[in-house]
């Protein structure tokens, strides 16, 4: 993986990425708790959230257009740039004496200006990798970008619990401010060359997604396999981003360092998985790693809704489930990487370089269409219902969908065609 990081490109990318990324998880954590603190209601941090969903939703198939015409370099350090100098803003706005109305509008204004500008981030940045780096480079390039996720967990998240209660939530908008900012300075210095393809309006913008939605359609099993994914994270999403903030703050009153702690374990989990893989990636078969990843994730979150159900009946002592359920979190981080790296770097070989901002663009809204739905139905279920009502239901759906993406032929055809890309 050393090779990797000599390519100044690619390394400027990976800094710039992970800075941001750090700040980012950072502020998302924090906000989420001082939510619940100022209002106490599941349903206020899930509509918060599903907010800046829906907008990356509606917003990134247009940006996958937007990123296959112009400079992807451009678009990535100029969104960052935006985004640094909107939090800042709104971290300026926070350090006022605000009513709580006011705080809300606040953190409203600020996840909208993030969600427009992360919708086109993302595309740029994730098919602006595989054109910094050669074919046979796929694997490890994913690997080390996986790294971002699990680090921004370690630093962000551990750093969001501690500077929460040490400084507030104000402090936590200017330092997120500093790391958008820091890495747009890096991405401007990427050298990577841009065909123009002329004028952009709303003719050739439908037409270009069109194209590219036709051509993700000629992919024989992909849509199959995108919507049973959409699927799939609507039964994550409701007990992972609602409910263990939830537990922690509200059933268990634990300090948001202990919470910060179990997402922490779930980052060194990918940390460990994204550097095992990345040593390895060469020759794992993507049809094998898909299946397996699946059921020992499966596995993890059934193992997740026993311990939640042994706390909340007290069967098991608080001490007893902050470390089991860490221990499960940093496991299903390790498959969750064993699971995704093949996976991701066999689409970037199976979709061809013009098609890439569209591809993923299509694919990125696809495998987030359910998230917005999940986030605002499970603050909803948890707050009438409860949080084992919510995790018996996830169970059932996630059995269901595991079934149709193992028995559907399209599905198991499309994965098995990667391994010969």
């Amino acid at each position: 993986m050393k090779k990797i990081f000599k390519n100044r490109n690619f390394f400027l990318l990976f800094q710039g990425t992970l800075v941001s990324a750090i700040g980012n998880s950072l502020y998302n954590f924090a906000i989420g708790w001082y939510i619940l603190d100022l209002t106490g209601s599941p349903v206020q941090m899930g509509t918060y959230m599903a907010t800046g969903a829906i907008i990356m939703l509606i917003l990134t198939p247009f940006s996958g257009v937007i990123a296959d015409r112009f400079d992807k370099v451009k678009i990535v350090y100029l969104t960052d740039f935006v985004r640094g100098i909107a939090i800042l803003a709104a971290g300026y706005a926070i350090f006022q004496d605000l009513s709580l109305n006011q705080s809300m509008i606040v953190l409203y204004s600020a996840t909208i200006v993030l969600a427009i500008n992360g919708a086109l981030f993302n595309p740029a940045s994730g098919s602006l990798m595989p054109e910094l780096v050669e074919q046979n480079e796929y694997q490890t390039a994913g690997s080390a970008m996986s790294m971002i996720n699990s680090i921004q967990g370690i630093v962000g998240i551990l750093l969001g619990g501690v500077l929460y209660s040490l400084l507030g939530v104000g402090w936590i908008f200017i330092i997120n401010a500093a790391t958008f900012i820091f890495s747009g300075i890096s991405e401007m210095f990427i050298r990577n060359p841009h065909t123009d393809r002329g004028k952009l309006d709303i003719t050739s913008g439908l037409r270009d997604m069109k194209e590219g939605f036709m051509y993700l359609v000629g992919k024989r099993g992909l849509m199959h396999m995108m919507v049973g994914f959409a699927i799939l994270n609507f039964a994550f999403i409701p007990i992972m981003a609602n409910g263990f903030p939830y537990l922690f703050n509200v059933v268990l009153e634990v300090d948001a360092f202990d919470y910060s702690m179990v997402q922490v374990a779930w980052s060194i989990g990918t940390l460990i998985g994204a550097i095992a893989i990345g040593s390895i990636a060469t020759r794992l078969k993507i049809f094998k790693s898909t299946f397996i990843g699946l059921l020992a994730m499966m596995a993890g979150f059934l193992g997740i809704s026993f311990f939640i159900n042994q706390i909340i009946t007290g069967s098991m002592t608080y001490q007893a489930f902050f470390w089991s359920i860490a221990v499960l979190m940093a496991s299903i981080g390790i498959m969750n990487m064993y699971l995704n790296i093949p996976l991701n770097a066999g689409f970037m070989r199976a979709i061809e370089p013009e098609y890439r901002g569209r591809a993923f663009s299509v694919v990125g809204t696809m495998s987030q269409a359910a998230v917005p739905l999940a986030m605002f139905l499970g603050g909803i279920l948890i707050e009438l219902q409860g949080i084992m009502f919510v995790a018996y239901s996830s169970i059932i759906i996630l059995l269901l969908i595991l079934v149709y993406l193992f028995t559907n032929r399209n599905v198991l055809g499309f994965i098995r065609s990667l391994d010969q890309v």
